[in-house]
């Protein structure tokens, strides 16, 4: 009986994929709803520029604009990173192909060889040789599993060419869908950039580009001062409702027997407090803040001061840090969000309650990464420096409020 031994063939075992098609997608339809709110918002820009809108109502249009540009510059960079895994994936389907190929490769040339090495002998040699019926039976079963096999071995070679050849494509096409992306990346960062510096401009060049400069002003300033008023007045609520607090537990622990200066008796602030007033509430002492940014560069004090262009404010009510955008901005103390939203005069801008009737403002921000009503910590990263709202340029507006006051902030720092 003829022997031989069959070689099987290697498979090729499929990638798990940390990526699906799914994921992609779900991304370019986010893009494309995104890009259709740009379309609006960019209608919404036109029609206040032709109708010659106030600056503060153009350049809130012109920060919302920014705001969807940014988001989508964050969507592109998803996809990118999607087909960063995508490739990765792909080279190391690819790499377990090409081996697979070697091997099946391998395997062919050596029953090439083991078939040149037996010389004279073939299928039809090999029948002939039979002496007797049942030995040519048991030798047509013979060459009939070796040609089986032979076939199986050229076809996985065949199919392992195949795969090399697939995978090599779709690779090529992720990496052509990666370029466009990239591409389309770098001019969504320009074209920010440009719309950034317009938006510099529009506030910084007033007097030359407004026909009517003192009426931009006026409205400016109103604006500023509703925001203020409005948050000074949620200040002074949120210092009143704490102190009824206090005393309402006051009240409770003296009634049940508590109070009144025995054996572990609290009848002031905590620690790190100082009593404030006659209700004993108790509030900051100096140092119990952190500084806001990593920029130590004041552009403008607290109070009386030269306006930094026409139409700003001479009565400073908070310090204005200069930094670069994106400049992380950080919680002063431990608390409570109270307000995170936008509007035309403060831009992007959130206030932290912090308890014993002390809030802290932080306006212009590029973006928040807050939302009211979260509990944050000291030096929690609440959102970052930008130019939203009325300014000239990157920086933080920064703002203490005591019982609803607004107090000069450079007292808490040495």
């Amino acid at each position: 009986m003829l022997a031989f031994v069959l070689i099987f063939a290697v498979g090729l075992a499929p990638a798990c994929a940390a990526v699906t098609q799914a994921e992609i997608d779900e991304l370019q339809e986010r893009k494309e709803a995104l890009e259709a709110r740009i379309l609006e918002q960019q209608e919404t820009v036109d029609k206040l520029n032709e109708s010659k809108a106030l600056f503060i109502d153009r350049k809130a249009a012109l920060d919302a604009q920014i705001e969807l540009n940014r988001e989508e510059i964050e969507l592109i960079n998803d996809q990118i990173q999607v087909y960063d895994e995508l490739i990765q994936d792909k080279e190391q389907e690819l790499a377990e192909a090409m081996e697979a190929e070697e091997t099946q490769s391998r395997q062919l040339r050596i029953r090439m060889r083991a078939m040149e090495e037996s010389g004279s002998l073939s299928y039809v040699a090999v029948l002939f040789e039979a002496e007797s019926l049942s030995d040519l039976l048991s030798r047509i079963a013979d060459v009939t599993a070796i040609m089986e096999y032979d076939r199986q071995l050229e076809q996985a070679y065949q199919d392992t060419r195949e795969d090399v050849a697939a995978i090599k494509e779709d690779y090529e096409a992720i990496q052509l869908e990666q370029e466009k992306v990239k591409e389309e990346l770098d001019r969504k960062e320009a074209q920010l950039a440009v719309q950034v510096e317009a938006a510099y401009t529009m506030i910084a060049n007033l007097d030359q580009l407004a026909e009517d400069a003192q009426a931009e002003y006026a409205a400016i300033a109103a604006a500023e001062e509703e925001t203020a008023a409005q948050l000074d007045e949620l200040s002074r609520q949120l210092a009143a409702q704490e102190a009824a607090a206090w005393w309402a537990a006051q009240q409770a622990a003296q009634g049940s027997g508590t109070a009144g200066g025995g054996s572990g008796t609290v009848t002031g602030g905590s620690t790190g407090t100082t009593g404030g007033g006659s209700s004993g509430t108790p509030v900051y002492s100096n140092g119990s803040l952190i500084w806001p940014t990593d920029s130590t560069y004041i552009t403008s004090n607290f109070g009386n001061r030269d306006a930094p262009t026409a139409g700003a404010s001479t009565n400073h009510q908070g310090l204005d840090i200069g930094a670069a955008a994106g400049t992380p901005i950080y919680a002063a103390a431990s608390g409570t969000i109270e307000v995170a939203t936008s509007n035309n005069s403060y831009g992007n801008y959130v206030m932290v309650n912090h308890g014993s009737g002390t809030t802290t403002v932080y306006a212009h921000m590029e973006s928040m990464t807050v939302s009211s009503g979260q509990y944050v910590t000291q030096g929690q990263i609440i959102g970052y420096v930008g130019s939203t709202g009325i300014t000239t340029g990157p920086h933080l507006h920064y703002e203490v409020r005591v019982d609803g006051s607004r107090v000069d902030p450079s007292q808490y720092y040495s």
